[in-house]
């Protein structure tokens, strides 16, 4: 259903800035687009259009989203974004090119949008259930939150302008007069909160607004290509940069280049590129300087030449300001940490890797407080130095965070944390050799495990190392056996249960291995799922699709009436039958009890077919199916 639009919600800004930002959230559904149709015939326009995927996902129909790509430039004003947002991911359709094209990205968290468009911010928490501004802060993208807070707005001749004629009322007047074309973002939202007792966010807002008109390049439009070339570690030349940032066109590029090629300078010379766009009024030469410093931290960290030492692949991590920021590669987790402790820092420490985020706070040296996910104190920490080998890390010189409980808190030195990791990477590596296909291995509990397991449970037990199972552990260690399903790799397992560490999850598998409760999947529903679909189209092709339609639901009815089991097996329009494999999952059922259920559901299939028709030409369908597999 439509999700309450908040009276289309109005941003109104000052005297030279005024404008009406709408934005709309709707909830997924198939008639989303009549909708779409009513407002396109209304001549309505929007700054952004919020779908809330929570409910559905994003498994959308490829001509759904064709749709919605039609829709969003009919609809949008320029800079406006068509955002898809859920708990976990978000994507966005941008028309950022003046021409009607749309820009298509892709965000691991939904925080991370906020960096680019703080404008929504508000607007999202208030509209879409789960989407809060405290996990907001706590979950955004930390290499776009860093580009943006490392950035440096410079004012247009627009800007410069209106800031000498005083042309705005507050909050606006007292940003720009802020803005002198070298101090960042930071520093500027650090300075309006300590004179003016203006948030951060409002600050970030106000920014985005005074680059939607123009009085600063754009700053917001250039975070997510930034990122997303340091992430893939990939060159870009400035003419690119200069059409993603949003400062030209992809025509007036092509104009600057055939300039360029009329001036008689080589392909390779971006430097004057860069000085042909400031002489033809794109941008100023400070800009243009804080292109060029891009352009080399985002987009040159990562050349290698093949005959460079180790030591100097060093290079990777840049130091900028008062923040260091690198990747993993160049230098290990262990090796990060060490780093930080010997050269006694305080600060905080931030890792990214896809959807995952590894905070540790450091005080002279020493590592006092850390979080992963669910994951806080010793055992973040102990995670991070097991499974992560990639991953783009920030450090903020003096940054702290008030947010930590007293289970964040670190009660060992550094030199403990890492010898533990140490044994813990070898229990992980002799457990996953173990196993026929290490990760991609896919186990599947006994039928009986409900029963078996308090058994069990009741007795002192011991981890394959030796060391006991607590109560507490053991509390859990059903939550983990729900997730060894006969469907769900090794890997899988591990990622899906956050709430311990890799070693304890493995550790856990084995134990259940060990004591028979847990074996490497016997029986594949595949095989038996594949039969019965080809029975049913031979014997639909014999009787008839309405008919054969019935019997599958007759007998299925018959077999399993209205229980769990049934809800676990799809039949659709034409009469072909498949497993809900979300619901398997998701029931924790064991793939030998939905074989069972399977197998009960074809007998049941094939008597009611029997008596329907000459039995036959049931036996004749069935032998021509076996023979075949």
């Amino acid at each position: 259903m439509l999700s309450p639009d908040y009276g289309a919600r109005n941003s109104q800004q000052g005297e030279g800035t005024s404008s009406t930002l709408n934005f709309l959230t709707y909830a997924y559904r198939e008639n989303l687009f009549a909708e779409f149709e009513r407002l396109l015939k209304e001549e309505k326009r929007f700054d952004g259009l919020i779908i809330d995927l929570m409910q559905t996902g994003f498994s959308l129909p490829l001509d759904s989203l064709v749709k919605f790509h039609g829709y969003a430039r009919r609809l949008l004003r320029p800079q406006g974004v068509l955002l898809f947002i859920k708990s976990d991911a978000a994507v966005t359709l941008t028309k950022d090119d003046p021409g009607g094209g749309l820009t298509f990205n892709v965000y691991d968290s939904p925080f991370g949008i906020f960096a680019r468009y703080p404008m929504l911010a508000d607007y999202v928490c208030a509209t879409v259930s789960g989407i809060d501004r405290r996990r907001m802060r706590g979950g955004g993208s930390t290499l776009a939150n860093h580009i943006l807070y490392t950035s440096t707005p410079v004012l247009t001749a627009y800007g410069q302008s209106a800031k000498d004629n005083y042309e705005l009322a507050p909050p606006q007047s007292w940003i720009l007069q802020a803005i002198d074309d070298y101090s960042s973002v930071e520093a500027i939202t650090g300075n309006m909160e300590s004179q003016h007792g203006i948030h951060q966010d409002e600050t970030l807002r106000v920014l985005q607004e005074l680059e939607t008109k123009n009085f600063i390049y754009p700053i917001f439009s250039r975070i997510q290509f930034l990122a997303s070339c340091y992430h893939n570690h990939k060159p870009f030349r400035l003419g690119r940069y200069m059409v993603a940032a949003g400062i030209i066109t992809a025509n007036q590029l092509e104009e600057l280049l055939e300039a360029q090629q009329e001036e008689g300078w080589g392909r390779n010379q971006k430097t004057f590129l860069g000085l042909i766009a400031v002489r033809h009024g794109y941008l100023n030469t400070r800009e243009l300087e804080i292109l060029l410093h891009d352009q080399y931290l985002y987009g040159g960290y990562h050349k290698v030449e093949a005959a460079e030492t180790p030591e100097r692949r060093k290079r990777s991590i840049e130091t900028m300001k008062n923040a260091m920021i690198g990747s993993l590669g160049a230098i290990d987790g262990a090796g990060l940490l060490q780093s930080i402790a010997t050269a006694k820092k305080t600060g905080l420490l931030t890792v990214e890797d896809r959807d995952r985020s590894f905070v540790v706070a450091f005080k002279d040296g020493r590592a006092t407080h850390s979080r992963l996910g669910k994951l806080k104190g010793h055992d973040a920490v102990v995670e991070f130095l097991v499974s992560w080998s990639e991953g783009i890390f920030v450090f903020k010189d003096g940054a702290s965070n008030s947010s930590w409980d007293e289970v964040c808190s670190l009660r060992f030195p550094l030199d403990k944390l890492l010898l533990d990791a140490a044994l813990f990477q070898d229990n992980v590596n002799q457990i996953i050799s173990m196993q026929p296909a290490q990760r991609n291995v896919i186990l599947e509990r006994v039928w009986n495990f409900e029963q078996l397991w308090p058994q069990f449970a009741a007795q002192p037990l011991r981890y394959f190392d030796e060391t006991p199972v607590n109560e507490a552990d053991k509390v859990k260690m059903p939550r983990i056996a729900a997730l060894i399903d006969g469907l769900t790799t090794l890997d899988e397992v591990i990622k899906s249960f956050d709430e311990w560490p890799t070693h304890m999850v493995l550790k856990t598998v084995q134990l259940f291995i060990d004591n028979q409760l847990v074996q490497v999947q016997q029986t594949s529903l595949f095989k038996p799922l594949t039969v019965f679909q080809r029975i049913s189209s031979e014997l639909q092709q014999a009787f008839g699709a309405e008919l054969n339609r019935s019997l599958l639901e007759e007998s299925l009815r018959g077999v399993h009436g209205n229980s769990p089991a049934a809800q676990r097996f799809n039949i659709d329009k034409e009469g072909r039958v498949s497993v809900n494999l979300s619901q398997v999952k998701s029931s924790g059922t064991p793939v030998a009890t939905v074989l069972l259920e399977l197998r009960r559901w074809m007998e049941a299939y094939l008597a009611y077919a029997r008596r329907h028709t000459d039995p036959r030409i049931v036996d004749t369908a069935i032998a021509r199916v076996v023979q075949s597999s």
